[in-house]
């Protein structure tokens, strides 16, 4: 085999590396890098049906052949990662898909750290499904993987003219008709002398020999060819055979019952050459497609596109079954190569077919009763869905969203299994995903991942969380919907302020200004201000809130003239480093009026700015709660008699003895402690 396949697919795996670290799996740059490496790898296939390279720090060891990767940064920069990740081989067996190199690549820019979770790189690639590409399963010069091509006993190196003279003599024995046990020893040993000789000719040879083969009628053919054990050497021969041949040669190992020949020579063959094949081959094996699913194949892009929609419903037969099995490893199995057959068909633009898919993965995971099988699939769906997104089949994207409000219904979930699921949901940018987003709010311990899933639908999301706050009843369930509306920020704003226009209900009027405080854009003033005369208390108290955070003046001192003695009171907590002192003589006729914490807002402004003009408005306050005993009345006489002392007028003195003589033993203790610290 020519060194430069080996090196292309080295090529391509270093820019496959390179481009993992940047896009996610799924990505179309990313896959568009995977069709890339499986079509460098199938070129490989052709002469090996599996085969491994070894990794050493500059150079690569493939079969007999020593790489040097040179100064190629990018190949260097490969083998520096792998040498991190102490992958120290690769060993590629036939059938490997899509899905396997994207797994590789996965593991491979995966942190050291993360890889040691799973022990090490092969047991965290093994874990994720991968079974035909290995990790470490060869050493240097040692191979435990036993890959095809290392199972043959060396025998005698054989010389140029040697392996010639034989081939001549094979093919003098055909052309002479000499029976075919004679012609059956002599290809055994021609075959052998070629795998004995040099690798740079075995090619040459194994082309001639095909050759000859393709002179004889095709039931020698079939007689030849039926019984040959299936060596490397023999397998790479395929390639060089006529269609007929191959067909041929498939259906007598298929009649003969040996079905795990026929999965061999499929899989050495590859997709395009079988491809090419296929037409034949299904007229004469019934049942082709059951080694079809058992490989692999009938997932593969160049044989879809010749397989008609009769024959691919037969072929699904295995992968549907697969979806009913009890084994949970099966159904995996199925869905995964469903859903990769199912993307095809979605980029292709077959809808008609994709859709039959969808409907069967859908219904596969609403019914799943093994979480852990979803959890593991759910990367694979996230692409299936971006492809529908990207071709608009808004009709699939809900198939795909809409299992996942049935399967978290059952409850006994694993945090592992909710978490990926929001984070599933919310890169679909679905508002259909939304309620179910939502109903994780009820959930404890996934808070902070439900909350950064909602606010990535910004200002969709908004409508929703109103609708679930309006319902809300449990206050933890509030605040987070709260929370949750003043995160999503200013793209919010228009629709909060409409929605509070449009309510009636108190409770939500509060929570939508409480929210438009917390976004802090002053825009919503003016569309706050009519509020100001809402009927119900708990809303202008709020409204006061938001005023005072503001910093708005003027709606405050509206509602100083609030009915609500609490409202005034917020209003006067919000003004109290805003207002003159000129101001603050007018509101003293406030300490008329009832209203505790507006009484105790006053006094603290009083105090605050000292104002020794309100001293005799204080007395006669002090006055009005004489014989009061209860505990509100009891510290407003206290602050009150500090702001008398710390007013400091020329008759506080003659106010604090007058003050003794009150009936109110409290007020007068109060005034009496009050004279000593002053005296």
């Amino acid at each position: 085999m020519e060194q430069s396949f080996v090196t292309d697919f080295l090529k391509e795996i270093a820019v496959g590396f390179k481009t993992a670290k940047s896009y996610p799996p799924g990505h179309p740059v990313m896959e568009k890098v995977v069709g890339k490496t499986m079509l460098q790898l199938s070129k490989i296939y052709t002469d090996f049906s599996e085969f491994s390279m070894y990794f050493l720090e500059r150079t690569v060891i493939f079969q007999d052949q020593r790489i040097d990767i040179g100064k190629n940064p990018a190949m260097a920069s490969l083998l520096d990662t792998l040498r991190k990740n102490e992958i120290n081989s690769l060993t590629f067996e036939s059938g490997v898909t899509n899905d396997d190199v994207k797994n590789l690549y996965e593991v491979i820019i995966s942190p050291k750290l993360k890889v040691r979770e799973y022990g090490d790189a092969a047991t965290m690639l093994t874990a994720k499904g991968t079974q035909r590409i290995k990790i470490n399963a060869v050493k240097f010069g040692i191979q435990t993987g036993a890959p095809a091509q290392a199972t043959a006993e060396p025998g005698v190196a054989k010389e140029h003219a040697e392996v010639v003279e034989a081939i001549k003599n094979l093919k003098e024995l055909v052309e002479q008709g000499i029976s075919m046990i004679d012609t059956k020893d002599k290809f055994h040993e021609v075959m052998d002398d070629i795998e004995n000789s040099p690798k740079e000719s075995q090619q040459l040879y194994r082309e001639s020999v095909a050759r000859i083969i393709e002179t004889l009628p095709a039931e020698h053919r079939i007689e030849l060819l039926q019984d040959v054990e299936l060596k490397p050497i023999v397998m790479k021969m395929f390639s060089s055979f006529s269609e007929d041949t191959l067909v041929n040669m498939i259906c007598s190992r298929a009649e003969s019952d040996k079905g795990d020949d026929v999965k061999k020579i499929i899989s050495t063959l590859g997709e395009s050459k079988f491809a090419r094949v296929m037409p034949k081959l299904k007229e004469k094996i019934p049942n082709i497609y059951e080694y079809l699913a058992q490989v692999g194949l009938v997932l593969s892009e160049k044989l879809a596109t010749t397989i008609s929609k009769d024959d691919l419903r037969i072929a699904m037969k295995p992968y549907y079954s697969m979806l009913d099995s009890e084994s949970p490893t099966d159904r995996e199995k199925g869905l995964r190569s469903l859903i990769s057959l199912a993307q095809r068909f979605v980029e292709k633009k077959d809808y008609e077919q994709a859709g039959e898919f969808i409907t069967r993965i859908s219904t596969a995971i609403a019914q799943e009763s093994v979480g852990v099988i979803v959890l593991k699939i759910i990367d694979d769906l996230s692409s299936l869905y971006q492809a529908c997104k990207k071709n608009n089949r808004k009709n699939f994207c809900s198939m795909l969203i809409d299992p996942f409000t049935k399967l978290l219904g059952r409850g006994g979930l694993s945090s592992a299994f909710k978490k990926k699921t929001i984070k599933f949901l919310s890169e679909t940018g679905n508002i259909e995903a939304l309620p179910t987003l939502f109903s994780f709010l009820w959930e404890s311990g996934i808070y902070p991942d439900v909350r950064e899933a909602i606010i990535q639908f910004g200002k969709d999301a908004v409508n929703e969380a109103l609708l679930t706050l309006k319902e809300a009843e449990d206050h933890d369930l509030r605040r987070k919907l709260v929370d949750i509306l003043k995160s999503i920020g200013p793209v919010a704003i228009d629709l909060l302020l409409d929605n509070l226009e449009a309510t009636d209900e108190w409770y939500l009027k509060r929570h939508i200004i409480a929210i438009l405080a917390g976004v802090g854009d002053k825009r919503v003033i003016d569309r706050l201000v009519p509020f100001i005369e809402d009927e119900d208390e708990r809303v202008r108290a709020e409204l006061v809130r938001t005023f005072t955070k503001f910093e708005y003046e003027e709606g405050l001192m509206k509602l100083l003239n609030d009915p609500s003695s609490d409202v005034k009171a917020e209003s006067l907590k919000g003004l109290k480093t805003k207002i003159d002192r000129e101001k603050i003589l007018e509101l003293l006729s406030l300490f008329k009026q009832k209203g505790d914490g507006l009484h105790l807002e006053l006094l603290k402004i009083v105090n605050e700015q000292k104002v020794n003009e309100a001293t005799d408005t204080i007395v006669s306050f002090l006055t009005s709660l004489a014989l009061r005993k209860d505990a509100k009345a009891t510290e407003l006489k206290e602050y009150a008699v500090s702001v008398l002392v710390k007013l400091k007028s020329e008759n506080t003195k003659e106010i604090l003895e007058n003050l003794t003589l009150s009936k109110d033993k409290k007020l007068s203790h109060l005034a009496e402690t009050a004279l000593k610290r002053i005296t």
